[in-house]
């Protein structure tokens, strides 16, 4: 059996468990009650994809601003009192 390069042995548990490789938790930066989807591709692949933490979230919107936007029954706003909503709704 040929091993490719980068890629771990590992062996399924009698309950299914697997332990993830420390070369592999530290390359996707995975502590301790971090979540992971896992798909299996059409051609028989396992896929392990980290999910967003909620510290990772909370640096994510950080720098979202947040204002109040009032918009009239015409879906109008005063670009005066959200600036930074006007500013958004112009990004190109």
């Amino acid at each position: 059996m040929d091993i490719k390069k980068g890629s771990k042995i590992i062996t399924v548990s009698s309950k299914g468990h697997v332990t993830i490789p420390l070369y592999f938790r530290k390359r996707m930066h995975l502590s301790s009650g971090d979540q992971l989807e896992m798909t299996l591709s059409d051609d028989g692949r396992l896929i392990l994809e980290k999910l967003p933490s909620s510290s990772d979230w909370k640096k994510l919107i950080a720098d979202i601003p947040v204002e109040s936007v009032t918009i009239d029954q015409d879906g109008c706003y005063d670009p005066e009192k959200s600036p930074s909503f006007d500013k958004w709704m112009h990004e190109e």
